[in-house]
């Protein structure tokens, strides 16, 4: 059967590099009404077009060609940005985004020729709970339960990443911009989470029990329109309390707090892995500091410059395995090699390396060796 081209992969191409039609057109000397209809399936550009567009959107030209996998295919559950503004940048960040969201599937479906995961497990709330109902008592209890499906107690969770990944829940970083920390969704049963590679060892933490939050309690929330402006603040502050509740429970983490100074905080980060300014929102939650107390400490926050660096941001932030894993079984097995996984597989080289956390040059083809014997010419 002979490839087509998939119109979805021109529009991720674009979403990917940031580009509005306008943009992009004017780069490839093509018409924002071309380049729409190719992108709606009503044309397909020629060979030596699609040729300009691989090389200006930096992505193989059999990307074009690649149909969706069964995982990409899947109906997508509402996506959970951190920000609501619809101006022109938040918009085309987010499309950005999206796209990478989509990628990680992608990626999925290309190892999934080679090996079978097993289905995303994490606990669930049914069809029957109105979410937005829900009190944060009802919160609080949602991600203990949460906690136990995993099998913790109490205590700090030594790797948060490695915790979400073993419920084959897909998690990968990339560089989003700044302000977008995360986003997560379903793909029918399967669970993705894609964070910010930029942030520290706590944040990063905190930005996927947020994301895990939204995986737990939103799922069965509408995905054929956009929240209302009230509904997706409570949204957003629901998922914050699930990770505060998550990461620090209440009755363990209060039981070590003997001082709410910002000196009494860091050293309990170095325990629990979560930044000072989430300890002090979780202390506000759960009533331990009001209003006036919570301000001041983030006053003092700002004086000591702790809202950008914290002490204890230095320490390398958890990674993904799961598809670095796999990357590794199959070069081991001798069923591929990353070159070769790259070229088989038609995605962006860079979208790769972020999904396994590697360089981009270890999907290029190596070198043939040299000779290295040495010699020299008789006289």
């Amino acid at each position: 059967m002979r490839a087509k081209f998939e119109a979805v992969r021109l529009q991720q191409a674009r979403f990917l590099r940031g580009l509005t039609l306008a943009e992009l057109g004017a780069a490839v000397d093509l018409t924002r009404q071309s380049l729409s209809l190719f992108e709606n399936g009503e044309r397909a550009p020629s060979p030596d077009t699609l040729e300009k567009l691989s090389q200006h959107l930096r992505v193989p030209m059999e990307f074009f060609l690649r149909p969706k996998g069964g995982t990409e295919q899947q109906p997508r559950t509402l996506v959970h940005y951190r920000s609501q503004r619809r101006t022109r940048e938040v918009l085309r960040e987010q499309n950005r985004a999206s796209a990478i969201l989509d990628m990680c599937v992608a990626v999925l479906d290309a190892f999934e020729e080679y090996v079978d995961y097993e289905p995303t497990r994490l606990y669930s709330l049914g069809e029957s709970i109105d979410v937005l109902a829900l009190t944060n008592d009802d919160i609080e209890d949602i991600a203990t339960q949460t906690r136990r499906s995993l099998g913790l107690g109490d205590g700090p969770i030594s790797d948060v990443s490695l915790l979400v990944e073993n419920q084959a829940v897909l998690l990968m970083r990339a560089p989003l911009s700044e302000g977008m920390d995360g986003l997560s969704a379903w793909y029918g049963d399967r669970a993705v989470i894609v964070v910010s590679e930029e942030a520290s060892y706590a944040r990063d933490r905190a930005n996927v029990a947020h994301e895990l939050g939204h995986l737990v309690l939103h799922r069965e929330l509408d995905h054929h329109g956009e929240l209302d402006i009230e509904t997706f603040k409570r949204v957003e502050a629901q998922a914050w309390r699930f990770a505060g509740a998550f990461l620090l429970p209440s009755k363990s983490f209060l039981g070590e707090i003997y001082s709410v100074s910002l000196d009494a905080l860091a050293t309990l980060k170095k325990k629990w892995g979560v930044s000072v300014a989430a300890m002090i929102r979780r202390l506000r939650d759960l009533g331990v500091v009001d209003e006036s107390q919570s301000r001041y400490l983030n006053i003092q926050l700002r004086q000591r410059g702790w809202q950008r660096v914290e002490p204890g941001d230095d320490k390398p932030r958890e990674a993904s395995r799961l598809f670095l894993k796999t990357a590794h079984v199959l070069t081991e097995s001798g069923d591929t090699s990353l070159p070769d996984f790259a070229a088989h597989s038609r995605l962006p080289r860079d979208i790769l390396a972020s999904a396994l956390e590697v360089p981009v040059a270890e999907f290029s083809p190596k070198p043939p060796a040299q000779n290295v014997v040495q010699f020299k010419l008789k006289h």
